[in-house]
């Protein structure tokens, strides 16, 4: 363990007289070569991949007077929940010049250093280190197979100099404990320098904080797969490639799901919004699946499974879930990403940015990134019902969507949707899901309406004119212009629809709204433990552990509660997966004895069975003239 502690202190000191002696040779000399003058610059490299440790420094040339303030945000941008990203932080010091000053903690997300009796032209040197464990999307990770930041999970702003131009040297470890690590490849969406290779080590440059922030970064050695589309050229950067992997086929089919995406927002020019390059950051790993986006790139996770392999000969269940990730993040790039909410424009990161539109943002990209995989031709009509299946299934077997609006959803996400418990299923919707499924209300009932001759991808696309239109000068959306920006795309009043559908919890007959399209709606297969009792869980040796008990349903009504372990069915033990199979031979009324745990005291019902719950949530697409209009 010294030796641990030793090494750690010795990396730091290494850097930081590595970086002070550049410092003092010729402050800013390599930066001011490949960009021109900086008055801040970073420094990032990764100090210690088996702690886990990122080392982090800042130059500032011309500090603010007597003291300078340093801030990380609270959250990040497509994700709504404070995260706190500051309590990664640890070591902080501070230098004017060779002599050490005071940083002192002032908020926790807000540094303070003094800069009393600095001389002219005395640089401000900040350095720490953060702490990087977290794999998802959001945050910061290290270990010795790679690394992955975003800048606002861990650089500090400077307060008082957000409009400079940024510099970051991105540089492999300096010790000689860490050679592989210099093999490592660097993705991300900033710009390069002209000494900086493609993918290399080096020199990057941002406009701001705010595209810093925007500008997640890969360190690993990751694989390549590039392709051209609509003038832009397009990354995916895979760390870990299994095997058989089909990289030509992953190519061919992104390369089509950005082509679609492009003609859907732009039918005429045909350009992304991104510029010359846009990344996909492909994380694989054993389980874990999501995605963030980003301005020019997206940060993606995805098991290993997902990835096409070559020796299937069509694209299976899970590829086409990959696929529908690429699309999603992808559409973010003009709906979320540059169309915005506008409690969004210059949202201040220390603190909640609410808005009751999250159902548009992401319920409508949800709604298309299936739709859209279907008209790249990626999938058939039975895929494309399947994947709409999931959404509709997720809604309608749940009690929630009875008891909270969409309006309501979005407004709570900063605590409810990413904090889920065993209540969820009873009163918190997902407005990806439940949005999804509005927004196919809407397209049906516009394409009804205009006999197809409008429909939700014109208002999507007034949407993008008008941010096109308004320039630097863009505010955002709230949600009073929805039924105006409607009426405009469309010359349809659809007030009344949009209020049912978002403001209020009242039944939506989603059979009655897509017949015109010709889908059908049938009865889907439920575990009968959810049909007869109204209960969801898992089976162990212990017993049947129950996650949710749904409201009004038979369990509720007697007084089953989540986490209550199921060990026996009238007399008969309950292990493993058995539930589902003892649970087959009762149906409607028959008595049955319910023998449970419940903080190991044990407890018994009895309970005369009703009618099993059932479901229209089962999509059937027989396609209508207005449908293969809606699917084309």
């Amino acid at each position: 363990m010294k030796r641990l502690f030793s090494l750690v202190k010795g990396c730091c000191e290494i850097f930081l007289k590595t970086f002070l002696a550049l410092r003092t040779i010729e402050p800013n000399r390599l930066f001011s070569l490949a960009f021109g003058n900086f008055m801040i610059r970073y420094d990032i490299s990764p100090l210690d991949p088996e702690a886990h440790l990122f080392i982090v420094g800042i130059t500032i040339d011309d500090p603010t007077p007597d003291e300078q303030y340093l801030r990380l945000p609270t959250w990040i941008a497509g994700s709504y929940l404070i995260r706190d990203f500051a309590s990664t932080i640890q070591a902080e010091q501070a230098f004017l010049g060779e002599a050490p000053v005071p940083i002192e903690k002032v908020d926790k997300s807000t540094w303070r250093v003094s800069t009393v009796g600095r001389q002219a032209d005395e640089e401000l040197f900040v350095y720490y280190q953060v702490w990087a464990f977290d794999s998802s999307v959001r945050g910061c990770y290290l270990d010795n197979c790679r690394g992955f930041f975003n800048p606002g999970a861990a650089l500090m702003e400077v307060l008082g100099n957000t409009d400079e131009r940024l510099a970051v040297n991105l540089t492999p470890p300096v010790d000689e404990l860490h050679h592989a690590v210099e093999s490592w490849k660097v993705g991300t969406g900033l710009k390069r320098a002209a000494t900086t290779e493609p993918f290399g080590w080096g020199l990057y440059e941002a406009n701001s904080y705010e595209q810093l922030c925007d500008c997640p970064i890969e360190l690993s050695d990751f694989s390549v797969v590039s392709f051209k589309s609509k003038g832009t050229q397009h990354h995916i950067l895979i760390n870990e490639v299994p095997v058989n992997f089909d990289e030509k086929k992953l190519a061919d089919d992104v390369k089509k799901i950005t082509e679609t995406v492009v003609g859907f927002f732009e039918p005429k020019k045909g350009k992304c919004p991104a510029g010359d390059e846009y990344t996909f950051l492909l994380n694989v790993t054993s389980s874990a699946a999501g995605g963030l986006e980003h301005a020019n790139s997206t940060a993606l996770a995805a098991p290993r499974k997902w990835l096409p392999c070559t020796h299937d000969k069509n694209r299976t269940d899970n590829y086409v879930q990959l696929l529908t990730l690429f699309a999603h993040e992808y559409f973010h790039t003009w709906l979320v990403k540059r169309i915005k909410p506008a409690a969004f424009i210059g949202a201040d990161f220390s603190e909640e940015a609410y808005t009751s539109l999250l159902w548009l943002f992401e319920g409508f990209t949800s709604y298309y990134e299936n739709l859209l995989v279907r008209r790249a031709g990626l999938i058939d009509d039975e895929a494309l019902a399947k994947l709409l299946s999931k959404d509709l299934k997720a809604v309608i077997e749940t009690p929630a969507h009875l008891a909270q609006s969409l309006s309501q959803a979005s407004f709570d996400a900063w605590i409810k949707f990413y904090k889920p418990n065993a209540n969820t299923v009873n009163a918190h919707v997902s407005y990806y899901r439940q949005g999804a499924l509005a927004a196919w209300v809407l397209d049906a009932e516009i394409r009804r309406k205009t006999k197809s001759k409008k429909s939700l991808d014109d208002v999507l696309r007034l949407l993008w004119e008008d941010f096109k239109a308004a320039g630097e000068y863009y505010s955002g959306i709230t949600a009073d212009d929805v039924p105006e920006i409607v009426s405009r795309a469309t010359e349809l009043d659809l007030t009344g629809l949009i209020a049912d559908l978002t403001q209020t919890a009242m039944p939506v007959d989603y059979a009655k709204f897509l017949k015109p399209l010709g889908v059908v709606l049938e009865a889907s297969e439920i575990p009968v433990e959810r049909k007869l009792l109204g209960i969801s869980g898992s089976g162990s040796d212990a017993g049947f552990t129950v996650r949710q008990v749904y409201d009004k349903e038979t369990a509720q009504w007697i007084g089953i509660a989540p986490g209550d372990v199921i060990i026996a069915l009238d007399g008969v033990r309950v292990t493993g997966n058995n539930l589902s199979e003892l649970l087959a031979r009762y149906g409607e009324g028959d008595e049955i004895l319910i023998h449970a745990f419940r903080d190991d005291a044990l407890l018994a019902w009895a309970v005369l069975l009703g009618k099993p719950k059932t479901f229209q949530s089962k999509v059937v697409i027989k396609p209508t003239k207005l449908g293969k209009d809606w699917l084309s």
